[in-house]
């Protein structure tokens, strides 16, 4: 159990609220966008005994032709929590100033006293950005306060395809105005760097060997070097934190309930880029590979820092919590016993003798199906939970959570061809609690051997189908089951079905500021 702080209702008036703070909510509940249902399909959809499954209305006008469904708990909460989002980014180079005088280089100003003694007429002006054309080099891109234009004298432009799960807890607050927001931080900032990601890509493509050979041979994650990919990483790390530093704010004067873990597909310059803040996941299944592209953050494998911020805070943990881990579950009879344990800054196991703080309850307990940070939270990142507390101890959880994503790429040339048999699976952990990466790849090509090339809704329905296969069948009020007789998810599901041919080639609109099309 939880509490927000913010909240006097919930606790009486013992918390001052925040000023300026009351009912109103910036983003009012909604299902994602590109669903289109009228708030009484809503409603109906909310059913948690029949569970209705929500795909889009129109799949001819989902990003990419992407599938997606979706099902609501079995009483966990009273709305589904999980958000999502999906829209074409239309990225613009930022920083254009007015062209300024500058003084030429001698190769330039011999080049212009030329022309003036072949032909007056023929002389042309040379401004910053013409001069730039000339002499573009890396280092020059490389100084980014340097504006430049591409060679028909417009800004660099690109479009990226954007896919975003948010599942929210104690709230549906922080996931929606993460689906509403999120993509103008990460748009905001690679419209900073465009001309730059640009251009790096563009010379790494000419020049594999030289740029991109020290990151293969080495860690991948080693950004040294600049390249677009670092820039890239970069603005979603930047724009992650600026997401949660802003419902901090918002959170000071409207309510924006809980917090959520934050899952994002980029795919741009014919990469994916996967950036995740929590426990849901990326999968890529083509017909010879089933790849996880992120990693689940939970409070089991983030123990040593989660285990290194409690003995930081140790005055205040320590009354309640015992921040070692231990082989087993202690109990009073293992007073005075040896016990295998480990602490924050130990990647093996040592013994200590049982004392009487041991016996306190765990920082991460693991004694349930999913392991709990404080004997609350299931999640070690995300976003929100600026004023959460636990209920019994108020301990402040946020300090434990941070809002920082692990960024995984991957370069779709490492396939020998782009077919639709290609997708990305991006889904909640509701899928994920009861499906292994195989079951759902056997689901996914199952699912698309047998359905028609030409039907713009087939990922869709293989998005139905997974959605189906983790909500299983009703067994009794708040019971259900899988196929195979298994306790199927009770938690809310959401599913992208990403197809790669067309998230990387994105199919032209006649339109590109369609809202229909969610064009940003």
């Amino acid at each position: 159990m939880v509490v927000d702080m913010s909240d006097a209702q919930i606790l009486s008036g013992f918390f001052p609220v925040f000023p300026g703070n009351d009912s109103r909510q910036k983003y009012p509940y909604s299902r994602p966008e590109f669903l289109y249902f009228s708030e009484e399909e809503i409603m109906v959809s909310a059913d948690q005994n029949i569970r209705p499954i929500l795909c889009p209305k129109f799949n001819n006008q989902m990003v990419a032709y992407a599938g997606y469904a979706e099902v609501i708990n079995a009483g966990k909460s009273i709305e589904n929590e999980d958000m999502a989002a999906a829209k074409v980014l239309t990225l613009i180079q930022q920083g254009y100033d007015a062209e300024k005088a500058v003084e030429l280089p001698e190769s330039s100003r011999r080049s212009i006293q030329s022309a003036r003694e072949r032909s007056t007429s023929e002389v042309r002006k040379f401004t910053q950005k013409e001069v730039m054309k000339r002499i573009k080099s890396d280092e020059d891109l490389l100084d980014l306060n340097m504006s430049s234009s591409s060679d028909d004298g417009s800004k660099p432009k690109a479009q990226a395809a954007y896919f975003g799960i948010f599942d929210g807890h104690a709230g549906s607050g922080a996931a929606i105005m993460s689906a509403n927001r999120l993509h103008e931080y990460i748009k905001n900032r690679l419209n900073e760097l465009l001309e730059t990601i640009l251009h790096l890509y563009e010379q790494e493509s000419i020049r594999p060997s030289s740029i991109n050979g020290e990151l293969k041979r080495g860690n991948s994650k080693n950004y040294d070097t600049i390249t677009a990919d670092s820039l890239i990483v970069g603005a979603l790390e930047m724009a992650f934190c600026e997401m949660d530093e802003q419902i901090a704010a918002e959170k000071q004067f409207v309510k924006v309930f809980g917090g959520c873990a934050a899952i994002v597909a980029l795919f741009f310059i014919g990469k994916i880029f996967v950036a995740n803040a929590g426990d849901c996941r990326a999968l890529l299944i083509t017909p010879n590979k089933v790849q996880p592209l992120s990693t689940d953050f939970n409070p089991a494998n983030e123990r040593k820092r989660l285990q290194y911020l409690a003995y930081r805070s140790h005055d205040s943990i320590s009354p309640h919590f015992t921040r070692l881990e231990y082989n087993r579950f202690l109990t009073k009879r293992d007073l005075n016993r040896k016990i295998l344990f480990r602490d924050w800054y130990m990647d093996g196991w040592a013994t200590k003798t049982v004392r009487e703080s041991d016996l306190k309850p765990p920082l991460i307990s693991t004694r349930c199906k999913k392991p709990r940070l404080l004997n609350t939270i299931g999640v070690s990142r995300g976003f929100g939970d600026h004023h959460l507390m636990t209920a019994d101890d108020r301990i402040p959880i946020k300090p434990f959570l941070c809002p920082f994503p692990e960024v995984q790429i991957f370069d779709t040339k490492e396939l020998e061809s782009l077919t639709d048999q290609e997708v990305l699976v991006l889904a909640s952990d509701g899928l994920w609690d009861v499906l292994s990466n195989d079951e759902v790849a056997d689901i996914v090509r199952n699912s698309l051997a047998n359905t028609d090339q030409e039907d713009c809704a087939r990922y869709t329905l293989v998005a139905q189908e997974l959605v189906v296969a983790a909500r299983g069948d009703t067994l009794e009020t708040y019971k259900w089951r899988l196929a195979n007789g298994g306790m199927a998810s009770q938690d809310d599901i959401s599913v992208f079905v990403i197809p790669l041919k067309f998230a990387i080639n994105l199919p032209k609109n006649e339109d590109d500021d369609d809202e229909e099309l969610l064009v940003c």
